[in-house]
């Protein structure tokens, strides 16, 4: 048996679902093994032995031998240096040989189960993987010795390989299940617009509705979908947006109307730009790498909106204000508000002023970005 070939498959298991089994029947021709184990702990806290998945014992095993098992216990304890030598023993490097024989341990379970000699080594892994082969008769020599020594630091690096992979979906499971909770419609983009995650609100709100801003698959033959605008100004803006999020700036607003069929309201959509939250992202970025964004949607001219008692309390808006603040986050323009209101439009414009002193916004733009967020807060 070629061990270079063994190890190759190690490292082709660190990244998929692979078979661990096959690879233990290798390894036990390779070592003259009679049986092994390499236990990996499930995401359901059960140990189970990849080597061996249905071998007789192994329920025994984790239930009581396994705590009673001085060769595992000693050989958890040594930690693998560059000299892997050190990590691979048998087991009368590790326990007082007579005192082992005398032990429960090999009475009821190692000797009855062809567990007579043992070959084990510490993989060094965060979760302190140890790899054992067994065998009646002969004890395994030097030259089995050697083969482990060869093979234990390739195994490390498979499931180091192994675990960094599950860390990383497992953060994303956790990122996008927070983007799947934002409020309204949330995307994360690369820096060309190319969607990686859309939560349902988006895929609802998005897809096919005839909006100015939307989730479709580009017109020439490309896979997957992008976020698209129907005005080259507009997606001129808004790509401007993305790649400063995407090249470590903050992004921006900005505002897109939308017909609404009412001629004295005006439908608009807020489109809040943002890099990715670092918590949030799958991996580390490196410097000059371009950033996933997240963007933020809101129907603004939609009815759930900040209620005026909200305004007041964040702002100190008197009524007055509030009301306004309110019709302009709704998508009305000062004169309709003015007409409504049955007052000057010199009137709607000195509060519009204070509205925008009192919440400390450089423009209507800017109000309307601090009212998108708090409208999709009261959602």
């Amino acid at each position: 048996m070629d061990i270079n070939a063994v190890i190759g498959d190690i490292y082709d298991l660190g990244s998929s679902q692979g078979d661990w089994l096959s690879i233990g029947r290798r390894l036990f021709k390779c070592l003259g093994a009679d049986a092994g184990t390499m236990r990996f702990r499930q995401a359901n806290g059960q140990s189970v032995n990849v080597f061996e998945l249905s071998r007789a014992g192994e329920t025994r095993y984790v239930d009581h031998y396994a705590h009673i098992d001085p060769i595992r216990a000693a050989i958890s304890r040594i930690k693998p240096t560059s000299d892997w030598a050190s990590a691979v023993a048998v087991s009368e490097d590790l326990v007082d040989d007579e005192q082992y024989r005398q032990s429960e341990f090999y009475r009821d379970f190692a000797r009855p189960n062809g567990q007579d000699h043992m070959l084990v080594g510490a993989v060094g892994d965060r979760e302190g993987t140890v790899v054992g082969f067994f065998r009646q008769g002969m004890a395994f020599g030097s030259e089995e010795r050697a083969k482990l020594v060869r093979v234990l630091p390739h195994i490390q690096r498979s499931l180091q390989l192994r675990q960094r992979l599950q860390d990383a979906e497992l953060n994303a499971r956790v990122g996008y299940a927070a983007f799947e909770a934002l409020p309204g419609s949330a995307l994360v983009v690369d820096a060309d617009l190319n969607v990686l995650f859309a939560n349902a609100a988006a895929a609802r709100s998005l897809s096919g509705r005839g909006l100015p801003i939307g989730i479709a698959a580009p017109s020439h033959n490309v896979h997957g979908t992008r976020l698209l605008v129907d005005n080259r100004e507009r997606s001129n803006r808004l790509r401007a947006l993305v790649r400063d999020a995407a090249s470590g700036g903050s992004g921006g607003a900005m505002r897109i109307e939308l017909d609404t069929g009412d001629l004295d309201r005006m439908g608009q959509l807020a489109v809040l730009v943002s890099p990715q939250p670092k918590h949030l992202g799958g991996r580390k970025t490196f410097p000059g790498e371009l950033t996933p964004v997240l963007i933020l949607i809101t129907e603004l001219s939609r009815p759930s909106a900040p209620k005026p008692s909200l305004l007041s309390e964040l702002f100190g808006l008197s009524a007055a204000e509030g009301a306004v603040a309110l019709a302009l986050l709704g998508g009305q323009t000062a004169e309709s508000v003015a007409r409504e209101r049955d007052v000057s439009l010199e009137t709607v414009r000195s509060q519009i002023r204070t509205v925008l002193r009192k919440s400390d916004a450089t423009n209507l733009r800017d109000f309307e970005r601090i009212g998108a967020l708090l409208t999709a807060l009261a959602r």
